[in-house]
């Protein structure tokens, strides 16, 4: 499906920056001011580095995560102190939405075109809305994040992803201005991918951690 779009790949020519031409050299596409970095337009970049940062940064979280689903099923073996809070429906909407990003995001890392990642955006966005409705949804039904334990980790699940999946649209957003506005850095096809991996890195691991989210929330009331 992703072959059949035909679209403006993020990596832009020469001529749409400006100071640089197809004449000059191959340095000067990348350095404005020739430097010594050996005309590869890394500028400090080292192959790799990015994509192990972010493995690094995605297993971090998922601990934490873990620790607190592990927290949360040790206090609901307590039946006695653990009123059980009926989970909004729009949940599964808002699932099915981010799991649908996961798949435009990764056509955009295949593709480095603008159409996936502004849908990966605008799937994003739509997700963090839902949840917001499912807040508003409980919030109507007078179950606030002190009313119980149950509550009170629901909204802690959900916030605490939710915060990380807007640190997530940031790296998106910023990917997509770098692909309007390039800088010399962005004629580096090869520095360009390992940046369009790194944030598929993460945007993946926030999917596959909302999901088995909701799993317990879901199955753990």
């Amino acid at each position: 499906m992703a072959a059949a779009v035909t679209e403006e790949p993020i990596v832009n020519p020469v001529e749409n920056i400006p100071g640089t031409s197809r004449g000059g050299g191959g340095a000067d596409h990348f350095h404005p001011g020739g430097d010594d970095g050996g005309g590869d337009g890394r500028e400090g970049w080292r192959p790799g580095l990015y994509r192990f940062a972010m493995w690094f940064v995605a297993v971090a979280i998922s601990t934490l995560f873990v620790v607190l689903a592990f927290v949360y099923a040790v206090r609901s073996g307590n039946p006695d102190f653990w009123p059980p809070v009926r989970i909004p429906r729009i949940l599964i909407a808002s699932t099915v939405v981010l799991l649908a990003s996961s798949v435009t995001c990764e056509a955009a890392r295949r593709t480095l075109g603008r159409f996936w990642l502004t849908a990966t955006l605008s799937l994003g966005c739509t997700f963090l809305a839902l949840q917001v409705a499912a807040w508003r949804e409980l919030a109507s039904a007078g179950v606030f994040i002190a009313g119980n334990p149950h509550s009170t980790f629901f909204y802690l699940f959900t916030g605490v992803h939710g915060l990380h999946l807007l640190a997530g649209l940031g790296m998106l957003w910023y990917m997509l201005m770098r692909a309007l506005f390039p800088t010399r850095r962005e004629l580096n096809l090869a520095f360009v991918r390992e940046r369009a991996d790194a944030a598929a890195i993460y945007w993946h691991a926030m999917d596959a951690l909302w999901l088995g989210l909701f799993l317990v929330l879901w199955f753990g009331r």
